[in-house]
């Protein structure tokens, strides 16, 4: 059962869920496994609520301090709960939806896991709408070209495409499809310029097609993360 989520401005106290090597765009949707004890008890405690969790990465250099509170990075996402599996050993399996993008304000720092107050960020209202067009259709075609490139391992990229005609929300999941690099997808989940964020989704795509053309002819694989 799917639960839609009103977004406000603002949040007093919501669970912070912290991960390695992770960025999660507004309008997609991940998966969760929940093990470890803390991060159990903040699945039920949110499911007891309002099902809401800010997801947010672990800056470099969190090893050391893993199993305490290791620095966060300042923007995350706030994501609610819209699926959940609860194992026989306490486990949960969790299917997420990332409802907006969040600057982490304060952090409460609670036994046995992390709260914070967190203010969402919207996209930067941009002034010249022919503009965002113009960089939307560039990134449309690169898109594409990659697309005929990949073959059928351009599946995804071809149903993100399809999957919306709204710029903001279009930008976000081709985000998700083409960034791999953890300080890529960061900068991206940062980027409140629809159009700055189609113009580095452009590079992006064409630097993966270039790749793609020049594996393909030394017989490699056509696609490489």
């Amino acid at each position: 059962m799917q639960h839609v989520a009103i977004v406000e401005s603002q949040y007093e106290s919501v669970p912070l869920f912290p991960l390695p090597n992770f960025a999660l765009f507004p309008n997609t949707m991940t998966r969760l496994h929940v093990f470890e004890p803390r991060y159990r008890m903040l699945t039920a405690d949110a499911l007891s609520q309002d099902r809401l969790v800010v997801l947010v990465g672990l800056k470099p250099g969190w090893e050391e301090d893993y199993y305490g509170s290791p620095p966060v990075f300042a923007v995350g996402s706030l994501c609610k709960i819209v699926n959940e599996e609860r194992l026989e050993d306490g486990r949960y399996n969790l299917f997420m939806h990332c409802v907006a993008r969040v600057r982490v304000r304060t952090i409460h720092r609670l036994t046995p896991y992390r709260t914070a107050e967190v203010e969402v960020i919207p996209d930067h209202a941009e002034e010249d709408v022919e503009v965002v067009e113009e960089a939307i259709a560039r990134l449309v075609g690169c898109v594409r070209g990659l697309i005929l490139e990949l073959g059928e391992q351009g599946v995804l990229l071809s149903s993100v495409l399809t999957s919306t005609r709204k710029p903001d929300i279009l930008t976000n999941r081709l985000a998700a499809a083409l960034a791999t690099d953890p300080q890529h997808k960061q900068a991206l989940l940062e980027t409140t310029s629809v159009r700055a964020r189609a113009e580095r989704l452009t590079d992006l795509s064409g630097e993966l097609l270039l790749r793609s053309s020049e594996l393909d002819h030394m017989g490699g694989p056509a696609f490489v993360n």
